[in-house]
């Protein structure tokens, strides 16, 4: 194999400081194919993510999709976080039918990353209204971070009360 999983992970944190590079990587690895395994795709689009090359990553998903490049929950999971950061939420959702097109159940992270990203772009009712689906439909099981996630979020939206009977809701679940 011309890129052992435990070589190019190293190269991916320690020498792709720059979007150039990471593109340069792709087009190599993407070269090599058959690409059996995805996991150093999903460490260069989470490495895209920390250089803040938000676009680039979706872009490259793009690509990774259109090659017949198979996705895994944790790729699907880093273009929602993508989708989220840029503003386009609803991109994130339609990234989420994916998962299910793909027989890929989502996990807590994912909802987490869906509901952080309605909070941030101030659609605070929406978020709401996901966490009851999620609760109602039994689509995962929230964890502690989902449960930071909503308090903090009903925070900074001025809704503290709010805010308190989900941590009081979190702390019942805890006892």
């Amino acid at each position: 194999e011309k890129y052992p999983s435990w070589g190019l992970r190293n190269q991916i944190n320690n020498e792709i400081n720059n979007l150039e590079d990471a593109l340069r990587l792709y087009d190599d690895m993407v070269r090599t194919r058959p690409l059996n395994n995805v996991i150093p795709l999903n460490q260069l689009l989470s490495r895209l993510i920390k250089l803040k090359h938000y676009s680039s990553a979706i872009s490259l998903f793009r690509d990774m999709w259109a090659l017949g490049i198979p996705v895994n929950e944790y790729i699907l999971t880093t273009v929602v976080t993508c989708y989220c950061l840029v503003g386009r939420v609803d991109l994130g959702f339609c990234t989420l039918g994916a998962f299910f097109k793909r027989g890929v159940v989502p996990n807590v992270a994912t909802f987490a990353i869906l509901l952080n990203g309605l909070f941030r772009w101030d659609r605070v009712s929406q978020a709401q209204e996901l966490f009851k689906k999620i609760i109602y439909r039994k689509l995962c099981e929230p964890d502690e971070k989902m449960y930071g996630v909503i308090i903090d979020g009903l925070c900074k939206a001025g809704n503290t009360s709010m805010a308190i009977e989900f941590l009081e809701v979190y702390a019942k679940t805890k006892s």
